[in-house]
């Protein structure tokens, strides 16, 4: 209802809130009516609206003297918001987490759809509602709640569910559905299994590097250490000087798989359905074909330097990849291609030639970037970013590079990107 939404507004702001004539329809709309108008005006211009909530009948809680025992300070509308919201008392809160965190575990929610309740029927209420307590009791811990529904035997048992396509009553969650990794969840891996750093590879989300503008008219989203950290790239007129194409060549793949960079947008479902960009960014992109790379102190490489054996070398890789070893199958077809060189893969330290180090290139920001040589300041990184880092110089070219394709070729899989 329009005062329940005014209502909370309220709360935001800490203050009663005026109703603004746009959010009320004219009078003469009702005077020309030949028919009874669906729409009742229930609130006036002008009229204030104080902080109140309205959700007692949902929620089962109610605001009062109980709900001051949870706030540091109880005349603070905002606070006693986020009070009232996670309040122990407020088991549709709790519910509605655990029902989101379960469908995207287990591909449908307990209650369908999971963004509107109105007039639904939980297929298994008593789970849901004990999912929720337990929530409660570990203090809304998320990765708690994942580590207790991942642990069960459906959770683990092979993913051959359609759960999402049954109705309620023939939703029996015998397994969990099929499961793609979400945009965020496939970069994070990348970088996982790479063993690097997002964050030391990244620049600071900002047009301001350099920090002379005000705060107030240029902020920073810092250096992300994560995908969701990541936003919108896009600057004033697209100028090629502000670019960040670090950042930019994990957007590319964040964006084939369904990521949107506008934080103001957010969606309850995402465009998940299959497509061309989604193989290509992983077999092609900048970001994974550097990530696949033996570069000079990449875990990829220590790997190589360290493995005893080819046949030891592809139980680690596998196991780093796919969290399990290889069949038979696949492993004979890896030693195969290992095998060759690789004894002699390893440079004697007395012939290693260190990697060519090229020189530092100028900051650009905000405060330079319009003049003459920032276009080629920033072509020039954009370039060093498609090359990609320095191999390890201890490999032996020839060995690395076949190496570098089997791994490649791991991450190229179906399996990598979809969960078992």
């Amino acid at each position: 209802m329009q005062r329940d939404l005014y209502s909370l507004a309220a709360f935001f702001e800490r203050k009663p809130v005026t109703v603004p004539a746009s959010s009320t329809v004219p009078a003469a709309f009702f005077e020309k009516k030949s028919r009874e108008s669906l729409i009742k005006v229930t609130l006036k211009p002008k009229e204030l609206i104080a902080p109140l909530w309205p959700f007692e009948s949902v929620t089962g809680v109610a605001d009062g003297p109980a709900i001051d025992r949870l706030m540091q300070t109880p005349g603070d509308p905002r606070e006693r918001l986020a009070a009232l919201v996670t309040a122990p008392q407020n088991t549709r809160f709790a519910q509605v987490i655990v029902n989101r965190v379960w469908k995207r575990l287990m591909g449908a929610g307990l209650v369908e759809p999971a963004q509107d309740w109105e007039g639904r029927l939980a297929s298994h209420p008593e789970m849901l509602s004990w999912l929720g307590l337990e929530f409660v009791k570990q203090g809304y811990d998320v990765r708690a709640l994942a580590r207790l529904i991942m642990t069960s035997t459906a959770y683990q048992r092979e993913a051959r569910g359609r759960n999402l396509t049954a109705s309620a009553e023939h939703r029996f969650f015998t397994s969990p559905d099929p499961r793609r990794l979400s945009a965020e969840q496939v970069v994070d891996t990348l970088f996982a299994v790479a063993g690097q750093s997002m964050q030391a590879d990244m620049e600071e989300l900002t047009l301001d590097a350099d920090a002379r503008r005000p705060a107030d008219s240029f902020i920073s989203l810092g250096t992300p250490r994560r995908s969701w950290m990541l936003a919108s790239l896009s600057n004033e007129r697209d100028r090629p000087s502000l670019n960040l194409p670090r950042a930019q060549a994990a957007a590319d793949i964040l964006e084939a798989f369904g990521w949107t960079g506008s934080r103001q947008n957010p969606r309850t479902d995402r465009e998940s359905e299959a497509n061309v960009l989604q193989p290509g960014v992983l077999a092609n992109s900048i970001l994974s074909t550097s990530l696949t790379r033996a570069a000079e102190g990449s875990d990829l490489a220590r790997l190589a330097l360290e493995a005893t054996s080819v046949e030891a070398l592809t139980d680690r890789v596998f196991l780093r990849f796919f969290s399990r070893y290889p069949t038979a199958e696949e492993k004979r077809s890896v030693v195969v291609v290992l095998t060759p060189g690789f004894a002699q893969r390893v440079i004697p330290a007395n012939e290693v030639k260190p990697a060519h180090r090229r020189p530092p290139l100028p900051m650009i920001a905000w405060s330079n970037h319009l003049m003459p040589e920032a276009n080629s300041v920033k072509l020039e990184l954009e370039q060093r970013v498609r090359e990609g880092p320095a191999p390890d110089p201890r490999l032996r070219a020839e060995w690395r590079e076949v190496f570098e394709d089997v791994v490649w070729g791991l991450v190229n899989t179906r399996e990598f990107v979809w969960l078992p």
